[in-house]
């Protein structure tokens, strides 16, 4: 078959190949070089993000729990101005009812002031009458004692 025209010596590479090989080498020595760089700068970055989320989730949770507390002190300060509501309202009917106890009493205490005034004053109108016909009877007494003394001196 060496009669085909087949010029290569036997067992040896070209030179031509040897040279495209170095240079594909060379090519891909390049871009491995080129690429693990980026992708040392890319994992760089990566580690920064992480970080940064870390942070970020440690922040979230913080926030988390400062609103968890925030939200506890807002239920307990509620409960605690329904219960001073309620206490209030309570006080409050407290003090209607004994707001209408007195004024029942005093109403009452005026009904029955009222009652001795008007007994007070019956008795005072009877005892001014009273007290009128006495003087009369003692203003008849007089003139009939005068009279009598007069009868009395005439006769001796």
């Amino acid at each position: 078959m060496g009669a085909l025209g087949n010029s290569r010596r036997g067992g040896r590479t070209p030179p031509l190949l040897i040279g495209a090989l170095i240079a594909c080498i060379i090519v891909l020595g390049f871009n491995y070089w080129v690429s693990n760089s980026r992708n040392a700068e890319l994992q760089t970055k990566l580690y920064e993000l992480e970080g940064i989320v870390r942070r970020a989730v440690a922040e979230r949770g913080a926030v988390e729990k400062k609103k968890n507390e925030f939200q506890d002190e807002l239920r307990r300060q509620g409960e605690q101005i329904t219960r001073i509501e309620n206490q209030h309202s309570s006080q409050l009917e407290e003090a209607r009812a004994t707001w209408k106890e007195e004024k029942e009493k005093l109403l009452l205490n005026i009904s029955s002031s009222t009652k001795t005034i008007l007994t007070i004053k019956g008795q005072f109108n009877e005892l001014s009458e009273n007290l009128e016909k006495i003087q009369k009877k003692l203003q008849d007494c007089e003139k009939t004692d005068s009279s009598l003394k007069k009868r009395i001196t005439e006769e001796q």
